[in-house]
């Protein structure tokens, strides 16, 4: 019988160490035999060869020049289907149209697949071909030369990190000649680069004569040609302009009836989707947009699969603006701008540089590093060998035709590591010439790589020179320098690899009699290598493994055998392992999403209940069993083993780190080009920032971490599957995502319990939320930057309106909508760089996503340069189109109360005796205001009217400062907090800018004992009454008032002084507080604190059952009512509260509710625990002591602005 297929994992070494009549198999991770099904890879038996194989078809070769082994492209037949352990990535109700059209027969020898030769002079032949065999007297196969391509066991650690003290390249002086400063080739290097372009970068298209177009094969897909989304439902809805379908039926037009039909086609399954959306227009509902989104999913994928040239089903291919499963653009056509789609401002035509020239008087040399290292420079490396030695592949050099010395890092998030690309300066290297170096670019990229939608040209410009050139570092490493490989030896290296098939016709009877330690031997350069069939999608795969046996029939039907019994194939089968696309695999599939969600939500649950039932035991149980089966039925299976029959390949000499690398080089130029493109933005800023990377991530949406492909997205992960290498070495996703996650309750108690930095320190988060939020929290001042700006300049342009007219026209300023005008203007569209998703497709979150950019670029600007640049770019774009109006902006008048008295009004203390008693509140504070009536302004309430000491009260200094009190808030917390995101943020700044907060520090200030108020026709000052006996509504209101005094106090500061002051007086009264809501983990509401400790308590399938609050009792007059409210969870009464208002008596019933109820809350427990995890008792004693008692060594820690040691980061604590 055949021989049985068995699966078993083994390392390299192993593998060498076998004995000749041991069996072959995969070299793959130990991870994988969890998911092995079936065998992957037949048990070779040298008894089941025979000596001849009357298969073997006879060769037609063009003529071609001597020294090259040409091998004709066999038409693309339809691949053979999948071994037996194979599932289709498709469920099984999913019908796969067959192709309607056969294969033309292979042309005949008058249509050469390659060009004949251009030039009379042949080419010279290799010095010995690779894959040639030669029969020794005993029979078996030895190879005629030694293995030119065998990588020698040298040290190569140093690749991709050493930088060397000097760089030379190879002779090729009679390959380049020099002229002046530049080289340029000789008539040698001339006709070797055509000869590249004829043989190598032409035989796509060569191969591919005969066959008929794709479109006539594959009718192009009818789309939807416009499509409005609601943005209620985000539902499709057909648009008037849609193109009518042919054929289209009334009746019978389902989705499911299409489906099941033997002629169906992607165009049926469109207009059954579009029929079935028309009829449905009336009752949109969820369902029929996930209906939609599962038909259309469909419809794209079997288009994809019916594209004539694939080469298997399995592994998939690139096409020019599409995805796996759709357009790769469904952008409105007005908001197809930005780096996004290929728009980078400023970029206009570049002069094209002299082809057959190095250009080194205009070109910039820079090399690209990478750290870590990981996952691209593996142990087989790609090596060309010249004059002896090995040169090892070691990344890329980059070629600019302008400098980029403040390029800030490039990080790319890969394999659950962050890469960070760099570019280094180093010496110009000499031999190659810019066309050369453009052949090389498109052979991989294109040719190879199949990047179709990769283009770096300016957007709508096809002359010139792209904005980049790219050369591959091949180097030989000697002490500190190095030696690169020349242009030519590449070209000529890479070239006369093409020409090699990757199994010789006349090999075959050779390679059946050879023993399995021999053709492990053989083939173990191919391994691991990328291997070549031009004209095919996709064109290169990697070779995981050379098998002799095949699973699949040899008949042209490329039909399995009803028995199952593997056949001999006439040539050795191309093993390669593959995946299915993420969008197609399990993970992705509706029902198991929903499978996967129960689960982990009944988990979490489980976790915060105080008690877990048998119930829940139960349905985790079945859960997991859902799991389980679905893991294991097969369908959508992510991991696959693909056999080709390797006739028509071609070798490359190409191992997958030139993939790897080269694919990360497009998100590295991309990356280059965002840079370069922010010089138009800063010129229309009139600006430049000393920190480019602030700007990039201000205008980074944090979405786009994950799609920072540089290109297709798809693409790019067909490619590095299809290309990359077999085995990725992946980091710790916990500990990665770690810092960046933001979600969930428990992230938040952890992160809230970290203490500020003592020193401002730069956060690692990605994207431009916290940015946003440094002028979004304080007065809407600092990231919506018009904020600090807006009070300011309403504040002094509108003497005379009251606080209500000043908070209308901020808001008026400060709206999403306005800002994302503002943002047109500033042209902060054209730089956005966020995820292309369908998302942001609707109009409200591109309005968002730009408003919030505005936000962020205003807050950079305030890092980079300060208020004052904020100030000055805020009014030019808001009023600079009018230069009355912004002269009236730009001019700040100033307050009214210093314009009769320039130089101060201390002598005013002489003349009102009622300033006299200042003097003492400026003696306690240890502040000295230069005009006194701005403080007494501040210390006159609403009631007292309008006098001529103070010429109004304190009702607009309160407006003015409460925007500064949170804008220098948001400051320190941005600063001095790098671990919290946003919304921690925002916790954290609530709880000090509240009334509370505020009237506490009123009270220990004394503010409270210098009101000015009318008594008896006078004006006196007095101190707010604290009656013991008084109302709890009466209480409340003691503390609005004492807030209000502090905010209209620090208005005050700035009006006299300036923010600086304002920062200092925070530092001293603030801050230090931090440390009592962090340590009692006070910085959340008591109504907040009581909801997320209900939410513990809920189950899988029923709606979170939620507190809430019931009005009990009404009573006292209008102008001081008395609230009471009582707080129910589940129809239990857990507390009752009092207030003035009903917020307040809410917030006071869920405060009694968690002193009360503290002990059947288990989130109240958590919370405590992770304080006592992370800091002892004692310690927390002894902080929380030193600020009862204002301890000066506590406070001091909060007003350091320099580290005196030089050190940065450490916690306050």
């Amino acid at each position: 019988g055949p021989p049985q297929k068995k699966v078993i994992y083994i390392s390299e070494k192993e593998l060498a160490s076998l004995p000749d009549g041991a069996s072959v198999y995969v070299l793959s991770s130990s991870n994988d035999s969890a998911k092995a099904q079936e065998p992957l890879l037949p048990t070779p038996s040298s008894t089941s060869f025979s000596n001849s194989d009357p298969s073997i078809s006879t060769w037609t070769s063009s003529s071609l020049p001597s020294g090259y082994q040409y091998q004709p492209l066999t038409p693309l037949i339809p691949p053979p289907p999948l071994s037996f352990s194979t599932v289709p990535p498709f469920p099984p109700d999913f019908y796969l149209p067959s192709l309607r059209f056969q294969y033309p027969p292979p042309p005949p020898p008058s249509a050469p697949y390659f060009a004949p030769p251009l030039s009379p002079r042949p080419l010279p032949p290799p010095s010995a071909p690779l894959n040639s065999l030669a029969v020794n007297s005993n029979g078996s196969s030895l190879p005629r030369q030694a293995r030119a391509s065998c990588f020698r066991n040298d040290d190569s650690s140093w690749r991709g990190e050493f930088v060397f003290l000097s760089v030379r390249c190879t002779p090729a002086s009679e390959f380049f000649e020099t002229r002046g400063k530049c080289k340029f080739a000789t008539q040698l290097m001339v006709e070797l680069e055509n000869d590249f372009e004829n043989f190598v970068l032409k035989r796509r298209e060569k191969a591919l004569i005969g066959f008929p177009p794709v479109d006539v094969v594959r009718p192009p897909l009818k789309r939807l040609a416009s499509l409005d989304i609601d943005n209620d439902n985000r539902f499709p809805v057909l648009s008037k302009n849609v193109r009518k379908r042919l054929n289209a039926k009334k009746s019978g037009n389902s989705l499911d009836s299409f489906t099941e039909a033997d002629n169906a086609t992607p165009d049926h399954l469109l207009n059954a989707i579009s029929s079935n959306v028309t009829s449905t227009q009336q009752s949109v509902v969820q369902s029929h947009a996930l209906d939609y989104k599962l038909g259309q999913q469909k419809v794209e994928v079997s288009h994809k699969l019916a594209h004539p040239h694939r080469l298997h089903p399995s592994i998939w291919h690139n096409e020019p603006g599409e995805h796996n499963s759709g357009p790769a653009c469904s952008c409105k056509p007005k908001y197809r701008i930005g780096p996004l789609h290929n728009q980078f401002e400023g970029e206009t035509e570049v002069p094209s540089c002299r082809p057959e020239s190095n250009n080194r008087d205009c070109l910039y040399h820079y090399r690209v590093m990478v750290t870590p290292t990981t996952n691209f420079f593996n142990h087989k490396p790609t090596i060309i060998p010249f004059n002896g030695n090995d040169y090892v592949f070691d990344g890329y050099s980059i070629f600019l035709h302008s400098p980029i010395d403040d390029l800030p890092p490039c990080q790319l998030l890969r394999f659950n590591l962050l890469y960070e690309f760099v570019h280094v300066t180093e010496e110009f290297p000499d031999n190659f010439t810019v066309r050369a170096l453009d052949m090389l670019t498109e052979y991989v990229f294109k040719e190879l790589l199949e990047l179709l939608d990769l283009n770096w040209r300016p957007h709508g410009i096809d002359t010139g020179c792209p904005v980049v050139h790219l050369l591959p570092r091949f180097v030989r490493r000697l002490g500190n320098t190095g030696e690169l490989l020349s242009a030519n030896v590449i070209l000529d290296y890479w070239m006369r690899q093409t020409q090699l098939p990757l199994i010789e016709a006349v090999d075959l009877p050779i390679i059946r009699r050879m023993p399995n330690s021999e053709w492990s031997a053989h083939i173990d350069d191919l391994r691991g290598t990328l291997a070549w069939k031009p004209g095919a999608k996709p064109p290169a795969i990697r070779i995981d493994q050379l098998d002799r046996l095949s699973s699949y029939s040899s008949a042209p039907s490329s039909s399995v055998l009803s028995s199952g019994t593997p056949t001999l194939s006439n040539f050795p089968m191309l093993v390669h392992m593959t995946f299915t696309p993420m969008k197609l695999s399990l993970s992705r599939d509706p029902q198991y999403k929903s499978v996967l969600k129960n689960y982990l939500k009944l988990l979490y649950l489980m976790v915060n209940k105080p008690r877990i039932s048998a119930e829940d035991r139960n349905q985790l149980a079945g859960l997991t069993s859902k799991l389980d089966s679905m893991d294991h039925s097969g369908v959508h299976r992510r991991e696959i083993t693909v056999e080709l029959s390797c006739e028509g390949f071609y070798r490359t000499g190409i191992r997958p780190d030139v993939a790897q690398f080269a694919l990360n080089m497009a998100s590295f130029v991309t990356h280059v080009r965002c840079i370069m493109s922010l010089k138009s933005l800063e010129a229309r800023l009139n600006y430049r920032f000393k920190d480019k990377s602030i700007l990039h991530q201000a205008l980074t949406h944090p979405s786009y971490r994950r799609t920072d492909f540089g290109t297709n997205q798809d693409h790019f992960q067909n490619t590095l599957t299809s290309c990359g290498p077999r085995t990725i070495e992946y980091g710790d996703k916990l500990q990665l995502y770690k810092k960046w996650r933001k979600k969930g309750l428990s992230k938040m108690i952890q992160v809230m319990s970290f203490m500020p930095k003592q020193h401002e320190e730069r956060s690692k988060i990605y994207g431009n939320e916290r940015l946003e939020f440094l002028g979004d929290a304080a007065i809407e001042i600092i990231a919506r930057q018009v904020n600090l700006s807006e009070n300011i300049h309403l504040f002094f342009m509108f003497p005379d309106l009251p606080e209500g007219n000043l908070d209308a026209y901020r808001q008026a300023l400060v709206q999403n909508q306005h800002l994302a005008d503002l943002a047109l203007r500033l042209g902060l569209h054209k730089h956005l760089l966020y995820t292309h998703s369908v998302d942001f497709c609707h109009d409200s979150t591109y309005i968002y996503a730009r408003s919030d950019a505005f936000e962020a670029v205003m807050a950079a600007l305030a890092l980079d340069g300060g208020l004052e640049v904020v100030d000055r770019i805020f009014g030019a774009v808001l009023f600079g189109d009018c230069e009355r109006i912004h002269r009236v902006w730009v001019r700040i008048p100033p307050h009214p109360l210093q314009v009769g008295h320039p130089d101060g009004d201390r002598e005013w203390v002489l003349k009102v005796p009622m300033f006299k008693k200042l003097v003492d509140l400026e003696e306690r504070l240890g502040i000295r205001f230069k005009h006194l009536r701005v403080l007494a302004r501040a210390l006159t309430v609403r009631k007292t009217g309008f006098n001529i000491y103070t010429l109004g009260d304190n009702q607009r200094l309160e407006f003015l400062g409460d925007s500064l009190l949170k804008y220098v808030t948001t400051d320190y917390l941005y600063r001095h907090f790098p671990r919290h995101h946003e919304g921690h943020l925002s916790l954290l700044k609530n709880s000090l800018v509240n009334k509370y907060t505020q009237a506490t520090v009123c009270g220990e200030l004394g503010l409270d004992q210098f009101i000015i108020r009318r008594e008896e026709n006078s004006l006196t000052i007095s101190s707010i009454p604290e009656e013991t006996s008084a109302s709890a509504a009466r209480r409340q209101q003691n503390v609005k008032n004492k807030a209000d005094l502090l905010e209209a106090f620090i208005g005050a500061l700035y009006v006299d002084k300036d923010i600086t002051w304002v920062e200092r007086f925070c530092q001293v009264c603030f801050w230090p507080r931090l440390v009592e809501f962090i340590l009692k983990q006070e910085w959340n509401d008591p109504k907040s604190k009581l909801q997320q400790c209900c939410l513990t308590f809920r189950s899988l399938n029923e709606d979170p059952e939620l507190a809430h609050y019931k009005v009990l009792e009404c009573a006292g007059p209008s102008n001081d009512r008395k609230h009471t409210v009582g707080v129910y969870f589940r129809k239990d009464l857990l507390a009752v509260g009092v207030g003035r208002s009903v917020q307040s008596a809410e917030m006071d019933a869920a405060k009694n509710a968690l002193e009360v109820h503290q002990d059947s809350f288990k989130q109240l427990d958590f919370q405590r625990a992770v304080i006592n995890k992370r800091y002892r008792q004692p310690y927390i004693t002894k902080m929380l002591k030193k600020l009862k008692s204002w301890d000066a060594s506590l406070v001091d820690k909060f007003v350091g602005d320099v580290p005196e040691d030089g050190r940065e980061g450490s916690d306050t604590a």
